[in-house]
């Protein structure tokens, strides 16, 4: 059986698989211990190569000390320090820019469109693109549109510009930086975006946008409803509504302001032309949804 070493290589510093390939890749790791221990080691150095020793096993940060030590003793004969090994290392530190978790990681969705500088850890990504739990999607100057799905329902985001999200799972992401827009089709199991001590819960079908402030962080309801929760605190937001913390306590819910919901306005002004692009990818999310 042939191997899939130089595969494992160039997926771990940020080479994106096709579906087909992606799947053919993981089939042959769940059967080939070699490959597998092979995977398991070099994911091990890059998680060590990115600060991340929490996330190695037991024992794991000493015994890659130790290699590291031997592998940077002079040469025999010579008092010269190998700095090629420093320098190379430092050089792996960083072009691995890639968030490695433990193996295997579920796919949780696709990416259906994107704008330049779309990153999923930290490798450049487009159109087709797998996401897994717990990648970080990352944009830039320009819009991405993301679906999540399995068996219990199927949910479109749109990430604005400078937006970093965590996808813990296909039920729930977490909002680190910038602004994330949630359309739900058909009622399925909850879904939860998490801010920091947020909470936002989507119980069934609707529309709704999260955004990071340096202020607070805003939830404003487009369509149906969501629970916000945060410090002990709840408050129900509808259809047209606003709530924010701000200052560690949600205000009650509100009006929704002007530019609340501004990816989902349609009032025939210049804002049409301006928003033109957001709403092909809105159109993208929405036909995604419908599983057309």
């Amino acid at each position: 059986m042939s191997h899939v070493l130089s595969t494992i290589d160039d997926v771990l510093t940020g080479r994106v698989l096709s579906a087909e390939d992606d799947a053919r890749f993981r089939a042959h790791l769940r059967d080939c211990s070699s490959c597998r221990e092979h995977y398991d080691r070099t994911a091990a150095v890059l998680r060590l190569a990115r600060g991340s020793p929490e996330a190695l096993a037991p024992g794991e940060a000493q015994r890659l000390e130790v290699r590291a030590l031997r592998l940077a003793k002079p040469v025999p004969g010579t008092m010269s320090f190998p700095w090629r090994f420093v320098f190379a290392a430092a050089a792996v530190a960083a072009a691995v820019v890639l968030t490695v978790s433990a193996w295997p990681r579920s796919p949780v969705g696709r990416v259906l469109a994107a704008g330049a500088g779309f990153r999923i850890d930290g490798a450049p990504a487009g159109k087709d693109a797998v996401v897994f739990a717990g990648s970080e999607l990352l944009t830039e100057k320009e819009d991405a549109a993301v679906l999540l799905e399995s068996a219990r329902g199927r949910r479109g985001l749109l990430l604005r510009p400078n937006t970093r999200l965590n996808t813990s799972s296909s039920e729930e992401v977490k909002l680190e930086a910038g602004r994330l827009r949630v359309q739900v089709k058909k009622p399925g199991e909850p879904f939860a975006v998490r801010a920091d001590e947020l909470r936002v819960e989507q119980p069934g079908a609707g529309t709704f946008v999260v955004e990071r402030k340096p202020e607070g962080t805003l939830v404003a309801v487009h369509q149906g409803a969501v629970l916000v929760s945060a410090g002990g605190e709840q408050v129900e937001v509808k259809e047209g509504q606003e709530t924010e913390l701000t200052a560690g306590h949600l205000v009650p819910a509100r009006p929704a302001s002007a530019n609340a919901l501004i990816e989902d306005r349609g009032d025939g002004t210049v804002w049409d032309a301006i928003l033109r692009f957001l709403r092909q990818l809105i159109d993208v999310i929405a036909k995604a949804l419908a599983g057309e």
